[in-house]
């Protein structure tokens, strides 16, 4: 239980059958309401050693306002925030700002992409099931916690993940809601599902992303706008992550 009140129940798995479990009981959710995620933090850890990064008292009003707010709007003054401070404080005055801003632009950026394709690329989990960076141990967390979907797994788990280092114009910096009308955007868009999540590391499978160029270019812009640590190439992402069955991002 965290110091909010909110419970989290937890099974250990092998890494291999993580995504297995996962799915399962992401299936089962309509009759059990409990949400899957994969970590490596038991339970305990994760409800302690997670409060210790700072204080989640207002996650009852964090999730009411989840509910209520308009996600797609909250969700694009992310994407506008991002482009105004790369535009006028992250960019040099030599480079080119019509670049810059072409890349949060996805009518500019569409252009660019490579024709639509026939079925989506195969995303590899990086971290849930695979062995990257420091992921070697064979064993992997699945939580379950009570939820609408995964995307209110921020609200409810505020320091779940961390977005710390993450850049927004004047003093604008993500907040549990942001990372959730993201995240309802992007289910409702794309399919995108709430799947790992542990430090600065999030990973969603996503069911049907985006095949065509202006699908993809929105994806790789909103993307890009949350998460440019990873995603530093929208023209990259927009062709290969953006149409891809698993979007796993890194605040480094």
């Amino acid at each position: 239980m965290t110091a909010a009140g909110v419970e989290v129940l937890g099974v250990r798995v092998p890494r291999r059958r993580a995504r297995d479990v996962w799915e399962e009981w992401r299936g089962r959710h309509g009759e059990t309401g409990w949400w899957p995620y994969v970590t490596l933090l038991s339970p305990t850890d994760m409800a302690v050693g997670r409060a210790e990064l700072g204080r989640d008292d207002g996650v009852q009003q964090w999730v009411g306002e989840a509910v209520c707010q308009d996600h797609d709007a909250r969700a694009a003054s992310i994407l506008v925030s991002a482009c105004r401070w790369a535009v006028e404080e992250a960019a040099d005055v030599d480079d080119d700002l019509d670049l810059w801003r072409s890349v949060y632009d996805p009518d500019q950026l569409a252009p660019l992409l490579v024709p639509p394709v026939d079925r989506p690329l195969r995303g590899v989990s990086r971290w849930a099931t695979g062995t990257r960076d420091l992921f070697t141990e064979d064993l992997r967390w699945v939580h379950f916690v009570a939820a609408r979907g995964g995307y209110e797994v921020p609200v409810l788990l505020p320091f779940l993940y961390t977005t710390w280092n993450w850049s927004g114009y004047g003093d604008r910096a993500l907040t549990p809601l942001d990372a959730s009308a993201l995240l309802r955007r992007w289910h409702e868009q794309w399919g995108a599902e709430f799947f790992f999540a542990m430090g600065p590391r999030l990973e969603l499978v996503v069911d049907r992303p985006p095949l065509d160029p202006r699908g993809a270019a929105q994806a790789a812009a909103e993307l890009h706008a949350y998460c440019m640590d990873t995603v530093q190439d929208s023209v990259e992402a927009g062709d290969t992550m953006a149409r891809s069955t698993m979007w796993s991002l890194w605040w480094d």
